[in-house]
């Protein structure tokens, strides 16, 4: 008899109903790389620009020296020269300017002050230093005659009057035997920013201001 061989197509294990799910992780991770390559070339892309750039500025800068130092030599040294002894000569004006003193103040306020009874005879100014603060001043000496004693009184009041005369001092009194008149010495000083010559060209008129602008540029 021949052996009975089983045919059942009938599976052992219970056939699965739930749907397959595929993995979805390998795409994000695909996403996310690429992303971070575009990333990372954009970065390397960028850094070749600024060094490239960096690389251009330096050779401009190299070749505006070279241009300068070009123009330089071409002038020549005499040309050098000539501006600096020019430059030297416009310094030592504007020095001079600034340290010149006008006295013509000075007269404007003897003019103004002095009373018909007193005569000048001598008049001579310095530079000196205050004691007290040590800022510069102008020493003005004088030497006169008054016809008395209260004359003088009555002069030294109308300095008093005047903001361009300062301290005025008067001594060395002494009597004319012929005339009686009071011989003098004063000293009085004077603010040196008051007789600057700015100043004085400041307080002129227009149309003087321009005449004497013309004739120093002239000069």
């Amino acid at each position: 008899m021949e052996p009975i061989v089983s045919t059942s197509f009938i599976p052992k294990r219970p056939v699965s109903t739930e749907p397959i799910i595929t993995n979805r992780h390998s795409g994000v991770v695909g996403l996310l790389s690429f992303i971070t390559f575009i990333v990372v070339l954009g970065t390397a892309v960028a850094f070749v620009g600024v060094y490239l750039y960096q690389k251009s500025l330096a050779a401009q800068q190299a070749n505006a020296q070279a241009a300068i130092i070009k123009a330089q030599n071409g002038l020549g040294t005499t040309f050098v020269s000539d501006m600096q002894r020019l430059s030297n000569r416009i310094t030592g004006v504007k020095t001079l300017i600034q340290n010149h003193v006008v006295v013509s103040p000075i007269f404007d306020a003897l003019q103004a002050t002095t009373l018909r009874d007193v005569q000048y005879k001598d008049f001579s100014y310095q530079f000196t230093t205050d004691s007290g603060n040590h800022n510069k001043l102008v020493q003005v000496s004088i030497t006169g005659v008054a016809k008395s004693y209260a004359t003088l009184a009555l002069q030294s009041d109308a300095y008093a009057k005047s903001t361009l005369i300062q301290n005025p001092i008067f001594s060395g009194l002494t009597v004319e035997d012929k005339t009686q008149y009071i011989d003098f010495k004063l000293v009085f000083t004077v603010d040196p920013n008051a007789l600057s010559y700015q100043t004085f060209i400041n307080s002129l008129p227009a149309s003087q201001t321009n005449s004497v602008s013309s004739v120093s540029s002239s000069t």
